[in-house]
Parts: C-alpha cells; sequence; structure tokens
C-alpha cells in the first residue's frame, strides 16, 4: 500500500474526515480511529499507511510531505532517547560525571525539520507511542530545537552505529555512556 498515487491519498484523506464526523456520536473509539487514518494520509505518512489494515483542515501535497528518509530518521531519534531513558539510571551510576541526557528536537525555522517536528508530534499525540520519551521532551513547543538539532544528530549517529552490536542490550551502562557523549 505504499505505492498510491496524490489523488488516492486525496479520496482516503477524504473518506477517513467523512467517516470521523459520522462516528462523532459513537462511543466505540472509532472516531479516534478515523481521525488518526485522517491524520496519516492528510500528512503523507507512508511509514504508517499499513496500520489501515490493523487498525488540520486541508491536504498536504507530495511535494510537502516527510519522506520516508525522514520519518525513519524521527523513529530512529525516538527509539535513541527510549533507549537512553530505560538505561541512564544504571549508566550514571557506573559513571558519576555522565552528563544528562539532553532532549533536542527538530528546528521549526527549516522547513524540512518543520516536517519531521510534525511526524514526531504525530508520534507522540496522536499514536500515544513512547509516553515517557514524549514526557521528557516536555510540552510540544518544547520539541522545537531553534537550531539545536547539532545536538542531537552525533549522538544519534552514534547510535545508528552499535545499535546492532552483540552486546548493546548487555553493555547498557557503555553505549548510554558512548552515545550522549558523542561529538
Amino acid at each position: 500500500m505504499l505505492d498510491i498515487t496524490e489523488t488516492e491519498r486525496l479520496i482516503l484523506t477524504n473518506q477517513y474526515k467523512i467517516l470521523s464526523e459520522l462516528s462523532i456520536n459513537k462511543d466505540d473509539g472509532s472516531k479516534e480511529i478515523y481521525d488518526e487514518l485522517f491524520e496519516v494520509f492528510n500528512n503523507g505518512y507512508t511509514s504508517n499507511y499499513d496500520d489501515v489494515t490493523t487498525n488540520p483542515d486541508y491536504f498536504v501535497y507530495d511535494e510537502n510531505i516527510l519522506d520516508n528518509d525522514g520519518q525513519e530518521e524521527v523513529r530512529d531519534l525516538i527509539a535513541m532517547y527510549q533507549y537512553l531513558l530505560n538505561h541512564f539510571t544504571s549508566a550514571k551510576s557506573a559513571y558519576k560525571n555522565l552528563p544528562d541526557i539532553r532532549f533536542v528536537g527538530y528546528d521549526l525555522n527549516d522547513s524540512y525539520e518543520g516536517k519531521k517536528l510534525g511526524y514526531m508530534g504525530f508520534i507522540f499525540d496522536t499514536l500515544k507511542s513512547y509516553p515517557d520519551v514524549n514526557e521528557a521532551f516536555g510540552h510540544a513547543s518544547e520539541r522545537n530545537s531553534h537550531g539545536d538539532t547539532y545536538a542531537h544528530e552525533k549522538m544519534l549517529q552514534k547510535y545508528l552505529e552499535v545499535r546492532h552490536n552483540d552486546d548493546f542490550y548487555k553493555e547498557t551502562d557503555k553505549y548510554v555512556k558512548e552515545i550522549i557523549e558523542a561529538k
């Protein structure tokens, strides 16, 4: 289902908007599902198109959607922060001078990063995924890095480099330190 035309995407967007409106008085969760699917197709979140089989007010044209690489980067960044949150306390005990985790999102002043920030919001606010990472970022407006994205670029690069190592989940203290201190 990843390969649909802009016209098909528009039809699905409208379909889920209509279904959402028709479900407004139902108490079966269908309105929330239709709202989520509307957002997926309206914003062109291709990584989530397959959600159709499992469960703002204008159409965003293909040239304005976040590409798959950008979506993958956002998912990787959130997964990195989840890993760091899960193992930071232990790493801090092992490395007393370990700096705190710095939660840095994307820069709204850059159009491409703004799309990444929108997708991050979709993951946190619509899908309700990674609630502890969402909480660590704070209010949605705090996800805007204001040009500070470089702060997570080296961390993400290190995370991607080491996440498939055989001992990644055994030597968590070491990897948390390496990721946080990546330069």
